[in-house]
This record gives C-alpha cells, structure tokens and sequence, in this order.
C-alpha cells in the first residue's frame, strides 16, 4: 500500500489505489469477511483512510468490491465495535482511529500477531478459543498509558512495602461494586490482593482449620480446589446441573467454607437458581458456614441486568464477596479484592504481609483513576458488547453441527460448553487440537473428582482470543479436528 494519505473528507469512491488494497482474493486460505476485515483496519492503521474519514455505505462498497453487503456490514461493524470506526447519523460511518505522526506502517498493530504483505496473509499460529483468556486488546492502550502515568504521581511516595491496599483504591472498588453488583459496603471492608488464589487462601487461613470441610462446585475452578486442600482442608465436590450447585443432600460434617461462583457457574455458565440461592444463604445462617462468592465474570452478563452480587442478599448470613479485574482488563494487572467484616480485616492484613499481599500501589493507582475516570465503565459497555457478538457468532456458526448436542445459549461469560454427542479419546481430542491450533480444554480437565481422564465427552470454548470474523474459520478447524477424531475412531 502506498503512505498517500486522503484528506479528511467524505468519500463517495474510493480511489483506484486504495480500492485495490481492500479486494478481497479468491487464492486466500481466509473467509472474504475476514479478508476485508483484514485489508480496512491496515487501512486505518497506516493512514490510509486518516481519522474522521467518511467510509462509501456499504451498499457502495460491496458494490465496488463485488462483495456482499451482509459482509461489509458485518465488518463495519466489528470496526465500529473494537473503536475503529463510528457511526454518527447523517455523518455516515467514518473512521475513529486516531494515528500518531510518525508511528511508522500498519503491519506492527494487526490484530492477534496477523501481518499482510500486499494481500498475503498468515495467520496467528495461535490456540483459538483457549479458555479463561480476555482479549486484553480492547482496552485502549492510549487509555491506559495515560492513567499510569496520573497513578505514578498520584502515588508519590507510597512505593515502600505496605500491608494494606491504598485507600483510595478500598474506595474506588467500593463505590464499583455498589454500581454494578448492589453491593452495599463500606471501603475498610475491602481487602486487596494478587488475584483470586490469594483471596480463597487468605479466606481458608481466617475461617477454617486444617481437617474442616469445603465444599467446592465440580466441574468447576481447580484453583479454588488447590487452595483449599493446601490449607488441610478436606474438599467435596458439589454437582452443577441446569440451576448451578447442587447442595449435597447429606454429609458427615457441615461445610466450613462453601465455594460459589453464583452469577455464572464456570464452566457451565449457568447462575445459580432463585431457591438454591436462597438454600445457600439459609445454611449459612442455620450452621454459620462461610460462602465464599467468586464473582469472576459478573460484568459481561450482555442481555439482562446481572442479578445482585449474593453477598448483597445476604441478610445475616456469612458472605465473602471475591472479584478481580483480570478479565475485565487483564490478567497481568494482579488486583483483585476482598471484601470481609471489620472484624477480620486487621488479621487478613497481617496475613497478607505474611505471605506477601497484593499491594502493587503502582497498579492499584492505575485502577483507581479508571475507575474515576470511568475508563472501564466505558470499556465494559465495548466488552460486553465484543464477546456477546463473538458467542453469538459461534453458536450460529455450530449450529446443526452433528457432531454436537443442541448448544444452550447463556447469555454472557467469556466461556461456552459444548457438549459432543458421543464421547472421543481425550489423549487424540488433544493432539488433533493441538494440530489444528484449537486452544479449546476438555470439560472432564474442570471435573476434579476424575484424577486421569481418557475419554472427553464435552469441552469449553473460551471467547477472549479470537476475533469475531475469525470465528467462523476457526470453528471450522475445531469441526475438522473433532470429525477426525470420529473417523479414525471407526
């Protein structure tokens, strides 16, 4: 592509030059879509079509690329979702992205490490679908070099060793979880740590001596599984069916610590049903067991309004309320929270220096002034909006697949479960996986009960790491792989 820029106007025809780099090729290994998708954003990004360019409709451009207009709609609007473009009325579609002078070609900001020569394309050699990963490419980098750079000053001095969060941050969080979870608590009460692996083990270290019970969603978060038998805890699992987990009917000994993701059951997806949410907080109240609620994907609940966090409902009964903002933003940021009664903080504190807590003051900063700021407020509208589209794309794309049960469609969550119709060798699910570049994990992995698994009857899709145009391609990997599987196996 040539560095011309156009000037800053509308465009009824797009010049010859400029139209050529946007063709889409037959020879290409990749869908048309994604080959426009491809060809507009090195576009934007090399300056070609400059900030605030109006885009021809896409009647006009499908029609001067002999195209579909289904597709050039679907790629102005993966663009408009990911901030590249905007759609402002009468003003038309018009591009949103802001290019630096002197920030060189396009090829270093394609997406997912995908680079173009001319219109050769290759592909990331990534795992598609790899659950438990956010696409941390979402967030505004400009955003975030911005707020590092207020945090940096606005910490000043407190950079030596600390054994409590920065007060600021206890309130930001506080005021967070009142907005978005009906979660009424007052800024003393929440503690900061690393991640959720520091929460359940500072959790099991307060309430619960080595040889009492945990009770623990299966399949469900090994690492709720690990931090609790690191502690001596004695750990049962608890089935998850349609209403999430199932309270065993009887035990030898009541739980101590309860361990609830209540608003999406990972993996499955599924809240936690009305009466069930009511049986929990009730045995809490009746034995004064502890729950620990981990609120890991709450936001990106896309149809309804998320019901009340479950220590919001709490009502005399034991709640920890756990979350992070690793998916929300990414996982490298390490700050997560806490929230306990005033009586425990003071302990938890001195526990925390003890095994050395989560008090990066330089990313806790960070997360203050976004939250100020209302940064990720913003980003969460996007997000939730990106991976809504992105699960529905997947579903619609599997839909009919014989190789599947009927997929339940659960409205948000960064993760989907498919179930297979008839189970296959885990040791070849994963090598024709591996083969095809499928980042996709076999359920009977979350299920801890099963120490080594050899058939896989359903597996976890997770939706942060490939884009939405490239879904459809690389659902066709999954399918070839999986049909593989079922062939060789005849």
């Amino acid at each position: 592509m040539s560095n011309t820029r156009l000037p800053t106007a509308d465009i009824t025809a797009l010049s010859a030059e400029l139209l050529e780099s946007l063709r889409t090729r037959d020879a290409s290994p990749l869908p048309k879509v994604r080959q426009l998708y491809l060809n507009l954003y090195g576009a934007i990004e090399g300056g070609q079509l400059p900030f605030d360019t109006r885009l021809p409709s896409s009647r006009d451009l499908a029609s001067q690329l002999s195209l579909g207009r289904n597709t050039v709609i679907g790629v102005y609007e993966q663009l408009t979702s990911e901030g590249m473009l905007k759609t402002d009325g009468r003003r038309g579609t018009r591009v949103a992205r802001k290019i630096s002078p002197g920030s060189g070609g396009h090829e270093a900001h394609w997406p997912h490490s995908e680079r173009a020569a001319g219109n050769r394309i290759v592909q990331s050699t990534g795992s598609a679908f790899a659950p438990g990963e956010p696409d941390s490419r979402l967030f505004p980098r400009a955003v975030w070099r911005k707020a590092q750079s207020r945090a940096i000053d606005s910490v000043g001095g407190r950079l030596g060793y600390r054994s409590s969060g920065l007060p600021e941050t206890r309130e930001a969080i506080a005021r967070y979880l009142a907005n978005y979870r009906s979660l009424s608590v007052e800024a003393e009460q929440v503690v900061i740590t690393s991640g959720t692996r520091q929460s359940l083990a500072l959790a099991a270290h307060l309430f619960a001596d080595p040889g009492d019970s945990a009770w623990v969603e299966c399949p469900g978060y090994p690492g709720a599984v690990d931090a609790f038998r690191q502690s001596g805890l004695s750990v049962t699992p608890c089935n998850v069916d349609a209403e999430g987990l199932v309270m065993p009917a009887a035990s030898k000994q009541s739980p101590r610590l309860i361990y609830v993701t209540p608003c999406f059951q990972y993996p499955t997806g599924v809240p936690l049903g009305t009466e069930r949410r009511s049986a929990l907080l009730t045995l809490s109240r009746e034995q004064g067991c502890i729950v620990f609620e981990d609120d890991y994907d709450s936001e990106f609940r896309d149809d309804t309004q998320p019901r009340p966090a479950l220590a919001a409902d709490a009502a005399g009964a034991r709640v920890l309320h756990a979350g992070t903002f690793s998916k929300l933003l990414f996982p490298a940021m390490r700050v997560g929270w806490l929230v306990l009664p005033h009586h425990a903080v003071e302990q938890a504190e001195r526990c925390l220096r003890v095994i050395g807590g989560g008090c990066n003051t330089i990313a806790q900063g960070v997360v203050t002034e976004l939250l100020d700021n209302g940064s990720i407020g913003r980003h969460l509208r996007q997000a939730r909006h990106v991976y809504g589209q992105r699960r529905q794309v997947l579903i619609n794309t599997l839909r009919g697949c014989e190789l599947f049960e009927p997929i339940d469609e659960v409205s948000g969550s960064l993760s989907l479960v498919l179930h297979l119709k008839d189970s296959v060798s885990l040791s070849a699910l994963l090598t024709a996986f591996s083969d095809a570049s499928i980042g996709a994990q076999p359920l009977e992995y979350l299920d801890w009960r099963i120490a080594r698994p050899s058939r896989c009857k359903a597996i976890v899709i997770g939706l942060g790491n490939v884009d939405t145009l490239a879904i459809p391609a690389a659902a066709e990997r999954l399918v070839r792989a999986l049909a593989s599987i079922s062939t060789s196996a005849r």
